[in-house]
């Protein structure tokens, strides 16, 4: 080997400028076609949720009058007017409708005054006793007597109520104004205990007369010493 070819120009060995940096030369890749030409993607807008109006509180319908308990209705104002008229607003301690009749709770000391002038009373005439019957309330403390009557000639229908407490039980008779409660009166007395005051014969009619309490109260038992 001749001295010549040892000097060889070593500078040509040399990368460019541009050979060393790699940046550059990535920039300068050529972008494949398919690259160039893919569409982007778009992403549909997210549907947005539906909110439902609150439907509007509808109105509510008037309610139809009830000709049945606007006829009830009349009865009871006038029975009450005639009564109060009669013996003043004390005597009474409700006056109300249950189920299209009037119905009156009266006070026990008026009892039998009130249901005489019903029963006599030209423009009344309730006439007829259909029911009477007794109920003992231990949580009010009292037992209910009532008795249903009825106008043959006026057509009209009452209900008559009155509370007597439990331990005096005690509530006006009014068989002198119908002769045919005088057992049903016994009975109220037999099986609840309620004494009617100036009844003929008030004596049992179910239980033994030696029989020891009043089988329809609450708190009877049989097994009780």
């Amino acid at each position: 080997m001749t001295d010549e070819n040892k000097n060889v120009d070593l500078t040509n060995n040399q990368p460019t400028s541009e050979e060393a940096d790699p940046k550059k030369q990535a920039s300068e890749k050529p972008v494949s076609p398919a690259a160039s030409e893919q569409t982007p993607v778009v992403k549909p807008a997210a549907a947005k949720p539906t909110v439902e109006k609150p439907a509007a509180a509808k109105e509510a319908a008037p309610q139809k009058p009830d000709p049945k308990k606007e006829a009830a209705q009349k009865e009871l104002d006038r029975f009450r007017q005639q009564i109060v008229a009669k013996f003043g607003e004390s005597v009474l301690e409700e006056a109300v409708l249950a189920k299209y009749q009037p119905t009156f709770v009266i006070k026990r000391e008026d009892w039998r005054n009130v249901i005489e002038y019903l029963r006599f009373d030209e423009s009344l005439l309730f006439d007829y006793p259909e029911v009477m019957a007794g109920t003992d309330y231990p949580d009010k403390g009292y037992i209910e007597v009532v008795l249903y009557l009825y106008s043959m000639k006026h057509g009209y229908f009452v209900t008559l109520k009155t509370r007597a407490p439990r331990d005096n039980a005690e509530v006006p008779s009014v068989t002198p104004i119908y002769g045919g409660v005088n057992w049903e009166e016994r009975e109220i007395y037999d099986l609840l205990g309620v004494t009617f005051t100036d009844h003929p014969d008030l004596r049992r009619i179910m239980m033994p007369e030696d029989y020891e309490g009043y089988p329809l109260r609450k708190d009877f038992s049989v097994w009780k010493e």
